[in-house]
């Protein structure tokens, strides 16, 4: 029997703005802060996953990406 060639482990990461950031709330800094989110599939088969609000505040959407990506691994 010969090993399957098939096999496959994918990671999905996302992120994006989730606050409500406004100028009267500049101090509020849980308002200025992106959810991440990611998906681990073997076989196409979801085997964890996980959602939740970023600790670090993000300058730039991009940076966001990075820190989710990072949450992931």
């Amino acid at each position: 029997m010969s090993p399957l060639k098939d096999f496959h482990l994918d990671m999905y990461v996302d992120a994006t703005f989730s606050g409500l950031w406004h100028k009267n709330y500049v101090d509020l800094h849980d308002s200025a802060l992106f959810c991440s989110g990611y998906v681990i599939t073997y076989y196409s088969c979801p085997i964890h996953w996980m959602s939740k609000l970023q600790f670090e505040i993000a300058l730039s959407t991009n940076e966001s990406e990075y820190i989710a990506l990072s949450m992931a691994t």
